[in-house]
């Protein structure tokens, strides 16, 4: 009775497969006791032919998932054979093609939506080409193309507005084209040429006085200034005009006159500037008299009404100070001249707090970092932009090996300064906006500083990769901030961190912190090289 049994499901089996029903044939021949009978074992060759033509199939249709269950089949009933190995080496080689090109469709797709979400419409064009989905990529071109002529037409009154000579209003138009449809090589383009003319302009505004006008239009500046180098100086001459507004209400006069002189040397012409130098200066004289005087005996060392009101405007302005940070120490050495920073056990560091830094050869003039070697006596500057820094070249200048004019700067980018001179571009610390230009050996400055130190805020000393200037050993840390133009240091890590005061930084004197000790003194470049 079982062979009955037996030979019915076969009969069944066999009429399945004539008829091309694979899977009803495959489901009785995969029985435990078919491959028992010689029917049955002839059955499942039978069974070898159509599976692996379907398989074939499917493989042809990009039906992978189709084309493997197929496979599994004939080694389930024992006949994955040579034939059906390669086969199946194939479809699985083409499914991670299939899969990898699937991923970067969907990485196109998203790096489109992304960049056209952030306006970044030339970098949209480009990745389009990638997708292959035809209907995907007609809505974002379309959307892009919109995008393009709206931007168009604000660029267009742009240009109009820079024929009649009103460079604040095309600035104005320009902005708004990029933030409300995002940058292009249209936008590109026409800043590079606004960024002449603003550059231009500015010059004008000093020489007049019109200074309203240099403010009106500092944050068009500074979004012109990421694409066109031209307003290198422009820029420095704008922030040097902001600083002497807010010296200005903070009655600061000495640090007002250093900033003007600075604003003259840095190309501020005009009769207002050197009738602003004659005034401060007698009040800086006068000035100096009455603290010479017994008043000056009598000075509360905690008076800094200037500094505090200075703070109150960088606060306006959009800086950030904490209560405990509103007043400068009389006696804490100004941000407004180079500082060279000691570290006993972690080498010098050259501390700038200007928004723009001079790269030069040594010796050249009003160079901030005067590098030795083979390299222009004005050879690049590196600005700071917000949060971001960005190199613009006067000479050969390559970063990671490849040559630009201006260009953001990343964590560990490596500058390269003409043949020879090497430098690495750091962000240690999330929590501080300053940046660190670390030297080769071989590139070191006058007095063996290792480090240039990008002051913004705050600075950190230690050990550790999170610190500006690291050292060797020891636990202590210690952060360098800005409080009304001045420098002070507070302690935060290491033994008895929690009670730690602030102090202010007193040129020349040693700052001791357990085992760490710190000395800031003004940075003379011309100085004799050290040995270490």
């Amino acid at each position: 009775m079982f062979a009955r049994f037996c030979n019915v499901r076969l009969a069944a089996a066999e009429k399945a497969l004539r008829q091309g029903r694979v899977d009803e044939a495959y489901e009785a021949a995969r029985q435990p006791d078919v491959g028992q009978t010689p029917r049955g074992r002839k059955l499942l060759d039978d069974l070898v032919r159509p599976l692996l033509a379907r398989a074939r199939l499917h493989r042809q249709a990009g039906r992978y998932v189709e084309a493997l269950a197929d496979l599994d089949r004939l080694v389930a009933i024992d006949r994955g054979g040579d034939e059906a190995r390669a086969l199946r080496q194939q479809v699985l080689t083409e499914a991670r093609e299939q899969a990898r090109q699937e991923g970067e469709q969907r990485q196109a797709l998203g790096q489109a939506a992304a960049q056209l979400e952030a306006g970044r419409l030339e970098t949209v064009r480009l990745n389009l080409q990638r997708v292959v989905d035809t209907g995907r990529r007609e809505a974002l071109a379309g959307e892009v193309d919109v995008r393009l002529r709206r931007c168009v037409q604000l660029l267009e009154q742009a240009q109009t507005s820079l024929e009649r000579g009103d460079v604040l209003a095309a600035i104005g138009f320009w902005q708004d084209a990029c933030r409300r449809h995002g940058r292009s090589r249209e936008t590109d383009e026409f800043a590079v040429r606004l960024g002449e003319a603003g550059a231009a302009a500015t010059e004008s505004w000093v020489a007049e006085g019109r200074l309203d006008r240099v403010h009106a239009a500092a944050a068009g500046m500074a979004a012109l200034a990421a694409i066109s180098p031209a307003l290198a100086v422009a820029q420095r001459v704008a922030g040097l005009c902001a600083r002497a507004g807010r010296l200005l209400a903070a009655a600061d006069y000495p640090a007002l006159r250093q900033t003007l002189l600075q604003l003259k040397a840095a190309g501020g012409r005009g009769a207002w500037l050197d009738q602003a130098l004659e005034v401060l200066g007698r009040i800086v004289t006068d000035h100096e008299a009455l603290l010479a005087g017994p008043l000056g005996t009598v000075l509360p060392g905690s008076t800094a009404g200037g500094a505090a009101a200075l703070e109150e405007a960088d606060k306006a302005a959009g800086g950030q100070t904490t209560p405990a940070e509103e007043a400068a120490d009389p006696a804490a050495v100004r941000l407004d001249r180079p500082l060279l920073v000691l570290v006993d056990g972690g080498g010098a560091g050259l501390l700038l707090s200007q928004d723009v830094v001079r790269l030069g050869r040594e010796g050249g003039p009003e160079v901030d970092v005067p590098l030795p070697g083979d390299v222009h006596s004005h050879h690049a500057d590196v600005m700071r932009r917000g949060e971001d820094y960005f190199v613009t070249a006067h000479g050969p200048v390559e970063v990671n090996q490849r040559r630009v004019e201006h260009t953001l700067l990343r964590d560990g980018d490596r500058i390269t300064l003409g043949p020879r001179v090497a430098l690495v571009f750091s962000r240690p610390s999330a929590k501080s906006e300053s940046a660190v230009l670390r030297l080769s050996h071989r590139c070191r400055l006058p007095q063996d500083v290792g480090e240039v130190i990008l002051f913004r805020r705050t600075c950190l000393i230690g050990r550790g990769s999170g610190c500006h200037l690291p050292r060797r050993e020891g636990d202590e840390q210690v952060v360098l901030f800005e409080r009304g133009g001045a420098l002070h240091v507070r302690q935060t890590a290491g033994s008895r961190w929690e009670s730690a005061a602030v102090q202010p930084v007193v040129a020349g004197r040693v700052l001791e912190f357990g085992d760490l000790r710190v000395m800031v003194k003004p940075y003379d470049g011309a100085a004799r090289r050290t040995s270490g």
